[in-house]
């Protein structure tokens, strides 16, 4: 017991906002369910407020902590982008057993793996797709410094955001960071679901020119770029959020042809 209480201490230096519950939830709802992926370093609270809103409106909602988040900087250090990408396919086929149809949506980095999930499984829904950090500012010096040092100082991002995650981007697990990036780039042509791709110009961390990339890339009949002005890198926590959820959630709609408020419940997560 103690020292499991040493270790939460330890933790909590390095974790932004301790206090709030980032770990991996699920809403049970009807037979349209939402995947909801967060970013690199974050929790699942950069999500929270889209699954909250799929919620009432009443949908299935599941949101997977990924592999060296909310725990220790060392954890993620010792992940491989593959390891992110296996919990959240673990997650899809998780709600593929109780949906009829599966909507992948995510934030910075969870774009990325949201991306890799639609390619794997063609028949995915469609794709929700806010701040994709398809290219980070001044991050690529990680493939250099890993070998220098272990963390990256960031504390100077933070905000009053409802935001629980790292103060430090860990060098290694940025490097497979890059990889994943990397590797979504060559797969963007085989994306073929309704996707909605939300940039701002005011981002910090992300060029806001990747939405029209993934647009342009990507071989989807239906899709849509919303370029806004004054949200920050985490819009789902951000002062517009709301705006941005309620234009999601009509593109939700708008592909479905007809509102799924109304189906039955799906049945209960094994």
């Amino acid at each position: 017991m103690q020292g499991k209480q040493i270790g939460i201490k330890m933790s909590n230096q390095y974790i932004e906002k301790p206090h709030l519950d980032g770990s991996s939830f699920y809403y049970p709802g009807n037979r349209t369910g939402f995947l909801l992926v967060h970013g690199f370093t974050a929790t699942t609270t950069e999500v929270k407020p889209l699954a909250e809103r799929l919620k009432q409106e009443g949908y299935t909602v599941s949101a997977p902590l990924l592999p060296g988040h909310d725990t220790h900087p060392d954890d993620l250090n010792k992940v491989h982008w593959q390891d992110w990408y296996q919990t959240v396919r673990q997650a899809y086929l998780g709600l593929r057993e109780t949906c009829d149809r599966v909507w992948l949506g995510g934030e910075s980095m969870g774009t990325l793996l949201c991306l890799m999930t639609a390619v794997e499984f063609s028949e995915a829904a469609g794709l929700l797709l806010f701040a994709p950090a398809l290219e980070v500012k001044r991050l690529r010096a990680a493939y250099l410094l890993q070998y220098f040092i272990k963390y990256l100082d960031k504390s100077h991002k933070s905000n009053n955001q409802e935001w629980k995650g790292y103060n430090v981007y860990p060098m290694k697990g940025t490097v497979q960071f890059l990889k994943l990036q990397k590797k979504v780039r060559t797969e963007l042509e085989k994306v073929t679901q309704p996707t909605l791709v939300v940039v701002s110009k005011a981002d910090q961390t992300v060029l806001f020119t990747a939405g029209e990339t993934i647009i342009n890339a990507i071989a989807s009949q239906k899709k849509q770029l919303i370029v806004l002005e004054e949200s920050p890198h985490t819009m789902l926590l951000g002062h517009e959020n709301q705006q941005i959820i309620d234009k999601a959630i009509d593109f939700v709609k708008a592909a479905e042809g007809y509102d799924n408020v109304h189906e039955e419940p799906a049945a209960g997560r094994v």
